[in-house]
């Protein structure tokens, strides 16, 4: 694509408007600090506050930003419509709740090292016990039902080439689109290199 910039990160939002402002703004600073090429692209979807509003003020403030407002709900909804969305020749879905920049300007670098993989965030430390059990017990799941070793499935961020997107034809708009990539990728043996994460 003709002036398209190296990534494209999509993130998908829900009720977040307390703090949504500050993600976006973080990750630009950092990515525009470490010199990476680059547009960010929120998709605001099911949502019952005032975030679509915060997020397009700041694609209105900051270059290389732009939101989107979808009416259906789904994770992985709003994930496809920002992929379709992105000009990257690099793409990637981050959380607009659980990522942090230098995590995901680590993640971006590593895929660089090799562009063939796909990078997934691999979360080695969790802030609730619940939370840790319930992972375990879905990463089990998924590791027995559709034969994915994956130590967290749901690990974000996810850095792939254009390329592999096409080839991944993901299709899943809810919180499945994850089991989805690492499923796909494993038939199309696509290797998926996990990075640690441990905030």
């Amino acid at each position: 694509m003709k002036n398209s910039p190296d990534f494209s990160v999509v993130f998908p939002v829900m009720d977040q408007e307390d703090h949504i402002e500050k993600v976006i703004r973080s990750y630009h600073k950092k990515l525009t600090k470490q010199k990476f090429s680059f547009e960010l692209i929120s998709v605001v979807n099911c949502t019952k506050d005032n975030s679509f509003e915060i997020c397009k003020k700041v694609a209105n403030e900051l270059p290389k930003v732009s939101a989107y407002e979808l009416k259906g709900c789904g994770f992985g909804l709003g994930i496809l419509h920002g992929l379709k969305k992105a000009r990257g020749n690099y793409l990637c879905w981050a959380s607009s709740a659980r990522t942090y920049p230098d995590e995901l300007a680590n993640c971006l670098k590593r895929f660089l090292d090799n562009p063939e993989v796909i990078i997934s965030g691999a979360r080695k430390k969790r802030d609730r016990f619940l939370r840790s059990l319930g992972a375990l017990v879905y990463d089990t799941s998924c590791r027995l039902v559709v034969n994915i070793s994956s130590s967290d499935i749901n690990g974000i961020p996810k850095v792939f080439s254009r390329q592999t997107y096409q080839r991944l034809n993901l299709q899943f708009t809810d919180s499945m689109i994850d089991v989805e990539l690492h499923e796909k990728a494993k038939k199309l043996n696509i290797p998926v290199v996990e990075v640690p994460i441990f905030k």
